[in-house]
């Protein structure tokens, strides 16, 4: 008994973190009027999908397009660190990371499930002056996905990690209304 009781913290605390960050991504899916939401997790320095990843995303479309017609995918890709604090950037390394998994992502919907439009968010780099001063669509998209607690910055990832973004892409799937 002494053995199992670890070991069901554990798992709950596991289990727990991924449902949290799952809620806050679920939120702003929700906040932006997707239909489907697929979270996806990279290996560290990976930028490719790997055959579950594709499958899981396969899925997703596949049940999206059951629901109704497909309008638009965003995608959005962290590098390894999370969204940059105000007045901070990542290295052109870490921009060129997520800007990878998006390229791959991106190929992946258009290329092999046909997806007609594919809106990409780089969340290693946050909206330019100018994209904040008229309100681009990329700074309310990133403004929403922060506010809804799915990009956290760096420090303002929760106990533990538990919001965590870096390393990760995720697939919005909008319908036509």
């Amino acid at each position: 008994m002494k053995k199992v009781i670890p070991f069901l913290v554990a798992t709950v605390f596991v289990v727990t973190s991924q449902v949290f960050a799952w809620t806050s991504t679920q939120d702003a899916a929700d906040r932006l009027g997707a239909t489907q939401v697929k979270e996806i997790a990279f290996d560290k320095n990976a930028d490719r999908l790997t055959e579950a990843q594709k499958s899981e995303i396969r899925n997703a479309v596949s049940e999206a397009a059951q629901k109704g017609r497909i309008d638009e995918v965003k995608v959005f890709a962290w590098s390894d660190k999370e969204y940059p604090s105000d007045n901070k950037k990542q290295t052109k390394e870490e921009v060129g990371l997520a800007k990878n998994r998006i390229k791959h992502l991106k190929s992946f919907l258009k290329d092999d499930l046909k997806v007609k439009s594919v809106d990409e968010y780089n969340m290693a780099e946050r909206p330019s002056a100018i994209e904040k001063l008229f309100n681009t669509s990329d700074a309310k998209i990133k403004n929403t996905a922060e506010s809804a607690g799915a990009a956290p910055t760096e420090g303002n990832t929760g106990l533990f990690d538990l919001k965590a973004q870096a390393s990760k892409g995720v697939v919005m799937i909008f319908l036509k209304r």
